[in-house]
């Protein structure tokens, strides 16, 4: 299995026929996609954001994360795999459930059998995107994580929607049981606004029912009490107690014991693992090395790589 030194000895070799100092990580992590698309012999779609790059999280923003201005790179890189089947390599922290709703019609509107790979993290609207596959293929260190709604309530940290809900009830029965309480707990209640308790509701209604519906039509299609099935794995991964963090890590022997469907990349082909391993680490190598911050690209040539870059520059020190 290749290690890291191994690929970025391989890119700087690879640079020195261009002349290139810092190495043709293009030409390197390309190869790894169309290696890996011959061995599956399907066609390799990767989806993948620099959010677990500190200084990226930190000055690229929103664009780390699932929304709608991904429908036109999911469009782009589609556009020309023939087939009705994809290999989808995910690394993301989640972002719109909406976007993410769009984007899983698009796909399906080509494709009838999806595959997801996961070898590092994929969270939040992107586990509910990984949720919309026929199959998923994870690694013994790659992670999801609870679906459950976040919002935001006059402060810069997100709120669980389900939290909203339970502390709410437990603000009418504590000043229930003892009026004089109503003091304590004005001063939170007071930042609810007209509609938020109805919008937890609807956002955790959102989140389950799409997972549940994707689940029961792809993942568990054909399957005796697919509904069920369906909707119990939904539930799980959108219920905020279970989890206790909407950040916890949900491995692959988590979801299988909650139904899942589910393979392990190391019970694989080795030929296949370490194709995939040489994925993960060149889309790596180039969210960490490079100014990309979010990769839509496929296995297919560069006419149907997009590549979507930002330059990142701190303030300066006064």
């Amino acid at each position: 299995m290749e290690s890291w030194i191994d690929v970025h000895n391989e890119i700087i070799e690879a640079g020195k026929a261009k002349n290139l100092p810092g190495g043709d990580i293009d030409k390197i992590r390309r190869k790894a996609y169309k290696d890996l698309s011959i061995l599956t012999g399907r066609p390799l779609i990767v989806y993948a954001t620099a959010f677990h790059v500190q200084l990226k999280a930190q000055f690229a923003g929103q664009m780390l994360s699932i929304d709608l201005s991904d429908k036109d790179g999911f469009q782009e890189v589609i556009r020309n795999i023939d087939g009705n089947s994809v290999d989808i390599f995910v690394h993301s922290p989640g972002g719109s459930a909406e976007a993410t709703e769009s984007i899983v019609d698009i796909l399906r509107s080509k494709f009838d059998e999806i595959r997801f790979i996961v070898t590092g993290s994929a969270k939040s609207a992107a586990t509910m995107f990984v949720m919309s596959g026929n199959k998923i293929l994870m690694t013994d260190a790659a992670e999801l994580g609870p679906t459950d709604p976040q919002l935001f309530i006059g402060n810069p940290r997100p709120s669980p929607a389900g939290s909203i809900l339970d502390q709410f009830e437990l603000a009418k029965k504590e000043v229930s049981k003892n009026p004089s309480l109503i003091g304590p707990w004005l001063p939170i209640l007071q930042q609810y606004g007209p509609s938020l308790l109805l919008e937890c509701k609807n956002h955790l209604q959102l989140s389950e029912s799409l997972v549940a519906g994707w689940l029961e039509r792809y993942m568990f299609d054909g399957q005796k009490s697919s509904k069920q099935k369906a909707k119990d794995l939904a539930h799980y991964l959108a219920n905020d107690k279970n989890f206790l963090s909407h950040g916890r890590r949900i491995s692959l022997q988590n979801l299988k014991t909650n139904g899942a469907d589910i393979d392990r990349v190391e019970e694989l082909n080795e030929d296949i693992q370490k194709a995939i391993r040489k994925v993960h680490l060149t889309v790596m190598m180039t969210l960490e090395n490079t100014a990309a911050v979010k990769i839509f690209e496929n296995s297919a040539g560069t006419a149907l790589i997009r590549l979507m870059q930002a330059q990142i520059n701190p303030p300066k020190k006064p």
